[in-house]
């Protein structure tokens, strides 16, 4: 596979001295579907502008399908865009919005026909070809965008938050929409979104962004079961890792938490601990490895502990327990119907399954 894209060392520096995005660097093979997440401000829509050439690049290299394009027009770089808003012309006919691009191109009147028909016919469109957007839901609309895209026949597509504004059944139908799409077309997708129930479900890499610096690249099952630091463990994932202030002890044996409960660690993080013996150290453990069953508690007899209840939700097929264990807040995602009414709950960690992070640094301890 050869890399459709490539950043190098990509900074964004606006006029005013704002730094928006720092050394940025990814090789996108083709194919891929990278998805930039992060909050707002983090520089995710800088950088997807950057490779648009919607923003230009302070300093470091852009490279697409081979070519380096920092200084070439948007138009020239064979990319295609999907915008938030859509950026349809009311004007126009479904047809004709999908058609303009290649008209201005002056691209042969039977070549943008068979292009236009075969995009509507990937999208579901055809039968909405002679309709103004007006006369169309926001998902038909958000289709017509990806089909302008789509007949431009682009090396790289670029979504910047597309489905942000549609709502959450819609959303959930165009997420698999665009996953057959991707799949269809075999194209190279770069897609921007704050949602990381998309970038989880839609992503082959997840770049993680925060104050203009990228803080993991990786698959979404790497992501979610090995963040590289305190901020990716609380942005991946719903509900966000629990996260538990202590104390390695001087053996090396135990987490003592800040309560004075101690959890026995497990062989392998006694070892990879060892530099910590005596230092405070954050614990964070996922809501789905926090159990209350009997099996579990008997299996984890080292690292029982008590959740005093807050609140439960009730969510079909399972209960999310929110309450707190020495004081900090956990929350436990619990695969039973039973309803759950006790003020107190014996509950225990999946010591395999807990990550110990630097305090200073914030990173994952391995």
């Amino acid at each position: 596979m050869s890399a459709d894209v490539i950043l190098k060392d990509v900074n964004k520096v606006y006029p005013n001295g704002f730094h928006a995005v720092y050394d940025f660097n990814i090789e996108i093979e083709k194919g891929e579907f990278i998805v930039l997440a992060g909050p707002s401000g983090c520089g995710k829509s800088t950088t997807l502008r950057m490779i648009a050439g919607l923003e230009e690049i302070s300093s470091g290299d852009l490279i697409i399908n081979g070519k380096r394009v920092n200084n070439v027009a948007p138009k020239d770089r064979d990319i295609a865009m999907v915008f938030q808003n859509y950026a349809l012309y009311a004007h126009m006919t479904v047809y004709h919005n999908m058609a303009f691009s290649l008209t201005i191109r002056k691209v042969d009147p039977v070549e943008i026909h068979a292009r236009v028909m075969k995009a509507a016919e990937i999208l579901g469109l055809v039968p909405y070809l002679n309709r103004k957007p007006k006369q169309l839901s926001g998902g038909q609309r958000q289709r017509v965008a990806c089909g302008r895209a789509i007949v431009r026949d682009p090396v790289v597509f670029l979504l910047d938050e597309p489905l942000s504004n549609l709502d959450a059944k819609l959303r959930g139908s165009m997420r698999k929409e665009l996953m057959q799409l991707h799949e269809r077309l075999n194209a190279t997708f770069v897609y921007v979104t704050h949602d990381q129930i998309e970038a989880l479900t839609l992503a082959t890499r997840i770049v993680v962004m925060k104050d203009g610096y990228v803080q993991q690249i990786a698959t979404p099952k790497e992501m979610f079961d090995k963040p590289e630091n305190l901020f990716v463990a609380g942005f991946i994932g719903t509900p966000p890792m629990n996260m538990a202030d202590g104390t390695i002890s001087n053996d090396c044996q135990y987490f003592e938490h800040v309560s004075g409960l101690k959890l026995k660690l497990t062989e392998h993080q006694s070892e990879i601990l060892q530099n910590y013996a005596g230092k405070a150290v954050k614990m964070a453990s996922r809501s789905e490895y926090v159990y209350i069953d009997d099996a579990s508690l008997a299996k984890h007899k080292d690292s029982q502990f008590d959740i005093h209840v807050d609140y439960t939700e009730f969510l079909g097929a399972y209960n999310l327990i929110y309450g707190t264990f020495g004081g900090q807040d956990i929350i436990a995602k619990v695969y039973s119907r039973d309803e759950i009414s006790a003020d107190v709950i014996r509950s225990c960690f999946d010591m395999e399954k807990v990550h110990f992070f630097d305090i200073e640094t914030t990173k994952r301890i391995r």
